[in-house]
């Protein structure tokens, strides 16, 4: 092969890469290797033969011919030669949630997802009911959760002195509270009407407690407002401490002096839907963690 021979030598540049070179690139490069042909010498440049002008253009010829075979190496796309590689991207699928569990009647809960049903209304057919995520620790008692269970306790695992007690949820559905939530089980009249703050004012004014004000809440995209209600009366000298009723009949009772109750009043598709979270007075920073963890799971289906 000479330097006079430009087509055998544009096919040995690519002879490891493309085979198919356009007519328009080999008419480009033949014209360039036309303007800048050399003589071929073997062994060292000989300077004084060779100017500055041609060893210039020899140069420019060898770059063009490397960017050619460079473009050529591009992925194809839709538009030809050096076009952008084009097809379906890969999506991400999101890993959808594990399916809830009917919750067990008693006993320790495994880890994972459950059903919680709403109680305490028959004249509400269904009531809406709550899928949630617990850790480990936690125990079914009904439809009562609670965490760090002593199966030889009262009141599904709690007692007057909390020994071992930790947070409970139960989704009771509340109506009105009492006269007096330690001597006086009479009911308020009138009870609170469906709406949401008539009940979370009754609920945070009771004798022998004290509470925050009604605040605003949303857990799962419904609104609300919750009250955090602690005990301050001495409840031994009760023959219970009652701090709501529900339409069934049934009363909320507290096992201890100190115990905080947070009871959550929610609007779900224009029902009053409510649930309560018992905070005893030793529940551990990190129990009240968990407890706002699990909340934040809540999927109420009406």
């Amino acid at each position: 092969m000479t330097a006079r021979d430009p087509d055998r030598l544009i096919r040995s540049f690519l002879s490891e890469g493309e085979t198919d070179l356009p007519d328009r690139a080999f008419d480009a490069v033949r014209r360039d290797i036309h303007r800048t042909r050399q003589r071929v010498v073997i062994g060292p440049w000989r300077e004084p033969d060779m100017s500055s002008l041609a060893k210039l253009a020899a140069a420019a010829a060898a770059v063009a011919v490397i960017a050619l075979i460079a473009v050529l190496a591009l992925p194809r796309g839709n538009g030809g030669v050096g076009g952008t590689q084009s097809g379906p991207s890969a999506t991400a699928v999101p890993t959808p949630s594990p399916s809830p569990q009917p919750l067990p009647q008693s006993g320790a809960v495994q880890p994972g997802r459950y059903w919680l049903n709403a109680v305490g209304d028959p004249t509400a057919n269904p009531l809406p009911r709550i899928a949630l995520t617990l850790p480990a620790g936690w125990t079914a008692n009904g439809d009562l959760l609670l965490k760090n269970y002593a199966p030889d306790m009262n009141f599904g695992g709690l007692d007057a002195s909390d020994v071992g007690a930790g947070p409970a949820l139960v989704a009771w559905q509340m109506s009105g509270t009492f006269v007096d939530p330690c001597t006086d089980h009479t009911l308020v009249k009138p009870t609170p009407g469906p709406g949401i703050d008539a009940l979370a004012n009754a609920l945070a004014h009771q004798p022998g407690t004290t509470a925050g004000p009604p605040t605003a809440v949303t857990v799962d995209g419904y609104s609300g407002k919750f009250v955090e209600l602690t005990v301050t009366a001495d409840i031994t000298k009760c023959n219970s401490f009652s701090i709501w009723t529900s339409p069934d009949g049934n009363d909320r009772w507290v096992q201890g002096t100190n115990e905080m109750n947070r009871m959550y009043i929610l609007d779900v598709e224009g029902r009053r839907f409510t649930f309560n979270a018992r905070i005893p007075a030793r529940t551990t920073a990190a129990d009240r963690v968990e407890l706002e963890t699990i909340i934040d799971s809540f999927d109420i289906v009406p």
